[in-house]
């Protein structure tokens, strides 16, 4: 297995040309957050704006989005009606998701929604018009589990941020076993899916096919909730910008890790928190742009 590095990572991104607009750089919609969960839909939106997609459509419930809009000046919001228990329902909002699904150059799904039959509902609709890159994550692959299958009949480009314990599911095993030999697993899973895995945890995989790279960066003090919601929020922007789905989620899980070194430097790895990393993304893609400058 090799180790992605630096220079490969920077390699991946092409030179912002002088005549660019936002159409350039492409549109992700974020569906994301029930009504007690606006952390992640805030933490994941702020991460893919600082990784450089053009514009940010935020499909979530109206009570995040009159916590979110008051801080959050950049993104385009969809309030979504919701069910009784705060979570997003397709039926009340199908017209709404289709349209934005249809206008997107990649999605992002998951952070925040709830383990509940609507989201599974939400998922398996999603999924199955979607016709970009697709990023799924947390409550996405809980839902995603029940109905796994839809992975092999889907168009998208599919990308999979699971955890262990979220892997576990997919495969309907265990964590133990999935961390007993993680290099396996994810082989064996994108033999039968095609798409592309991010295995995360310490040496984060990366597996498409049987093309496989393993993560050096990042530490145990981005072992927190919230930060998988950057991590997603990165990939899904690298996406969008064109950038093809298996080089996205490297670039994603690799500068990732490195804004979390940068905020151990910073804030320590007892009291940094995943914010902290939206914090430092600005310092990772100004080495980037100088390192590229001098290649």
């Amino acid at each position: 297995m090799n180790w992605l590095s630096w220079e490969n990572v920077c390699s991946i991104f092409p030179r912002r040309k002088r005549d660019s607009h936002k159409g350039t750089f492409g549109t992700l919609l974020c569906i994301t957050g029930r009504d007690n969960m606006p952390g992640a839909c805030a933490l994941s939106t702020l991460a893919a704006l600082r990784s450089g997609a053009g514009l940010v459509k935020v499909a979530t419930t109206r009570n995040n989005v009159s916590i979110l809009a008051s801080q959050i000046y950049e993104s385009v919001y969809l309030p979504m009606q919701t069910d009784n228990t705060g979570g997003i329902i397709w039926e009340a909002n199908q017209n709404t998701l289709r349209s934005a699904i249809v206008q997107a150059s990649a999605i992002l799904i998951g952070c925040g929604l709830g383990d509940t039959a609507a989201t599974q509902q939400l998922v398996r609709k999603t999924v199955r018009l979607a016709n970009c890159p697709i990023v799924i994550d947390a409550d996405g692959l809980n839902a995603l589990a029940a109905c796994i299958d839809i992975m092999q009949e889907q168009k998208a480009n599919w990308i999979l941020t699971p955890h262990p314990g979220e892997m576990a599911r997919l495969i309907k095993s265990s964590p133990s076993v999935v961390q007993a030999d993680r290099a396996t697993c994810a082989l064996q899973f994108c033999e039968t899916f095609s798409g592309t895995l991010v295995l995360k945890g310490a040496g984060t995989i990366v597996q498409q096919g049987t093309t496989c790279v393993q993560n050096p960066t990042g530490n145990p003090g981005m072992s927190r909730g919230g930060s998988g919601d950057v991590l997603a929020g990165m990939i899904a922007s690298f996406a969008a910008q064109g950038i093809p789905p298996y080089q996205a989620a490297c670039a994603g899980v690799y500068l990732h890790g490195l804004a979390g070194d940068l905020a151990a430097e910073q804030y320590s790895e007892q009291a940094m928190l995943p914010r902290d990393l939206l914090y430092c993304l600005p310092q990772v893609f100004r080495r980037m742009e100088q390192f590229q400058s001098r290649m």
